[in-house]
């Protein structure tokens, strides 16, 4: 499994990533999507693009029921395991619906094995999807994407990046936060960390990353040792 330890890999799978332990022109081929050249990462030397809200974001949150939802999302959640600690960043949307860009592909593989935790622990779910014309613009949809934490019984979200902070239509004390702050938002724990491109320039995590990532994260990987997974309704 491209030299991953078991419960990396499995995490991968569980979280339905598991196209990334496969090649750049494999997992292309299984998504069907763009090629790779036009969903890579944003440029570190300028701003992230501005985030586009789907209609369906708009609505309250009453009358959010599942079978309201785009296709695309109640796709996405069908494909994703429960789990207790959930992830998501700006570019996962692509990621999971196309070509896995390479450098993001192998930033979470780096994250996963350093954790070493039990498989099941982790899923990622994004919190915008293509959409648009051509369906190459991203377009976030936040009540979507916590009515979806809610059903992937999610306990904490580990959110990478400010673009991803601020798309969460979160009050401002939480969209402020910083890397290696965390919050509370619907009875769940946020854990914000730096942006992937950032994360991309560091050869492998740092030790402080390493630790502070353990540190926040432990309570929730010893939930899956006593207690049977989750599944989404």
């Amino acid at each position: 499994m491209n030299g991953l330890c078991m419960p990396t890999a499995l995490a991968l799978k569980q979280a339905g990533l598991e196209y990334l332990l496969l090649g750049e022109a494999q997992a292309q081929a299984i998504r069907g999507g763009a090629p790779a050249a036009a969903l890579q990462p944003e440029s570190p030397g300028l701003g992230p693009p501005a985030a586009q809200v789907s209609p369906t974001a708009r609505a309250p949150a009453r009358e959010l029921r599942e079978k309201d939802w785009p296709a695309v999302w109640r796709e996405r959640l069908n494909q994703v395991h429960a789990a207790p600690v959930i992830w998501t960043y700006w570019e996962l949307g692509l990621d999971m619906c196309a070509a896995p860009d390479p450098q993001r592909r192998d930033l979470v593989k780096r994250l996963l094995k350093c954790l070493a935790h039990p498989g099941g622990t982790h899923c990622f779910w994004p919190l915008a999807l293509p959409g648009g014309e051509g369906g190459q613009q991203l377009e976030a949809n936040p009540p979507v994407f916590w009515e979806g934490v809610r059903r992937l019984h999610g306990r904490a979200v580990v959110i990478m990046g400010s673009q991803a902070l601020r798309s969460l239509a979160m009050p401002d004390r939480l969209c402020t936060l910083r890397p290696y702050q965390q919050g509370c938002y619907q009875g769940r724990q946020l854990i914000v960390l730096p942006s992937p491109v950032r994360l991309i320039r560091e050869a492998e995590p740092k030790p402080a990353l390493q630790r502070f990532l353990r540190n926040m994260l432990a309570q929730f990987a010893t939930f899956f040792t006593d207690e049977k997974a989750p599944r989404t309704p």
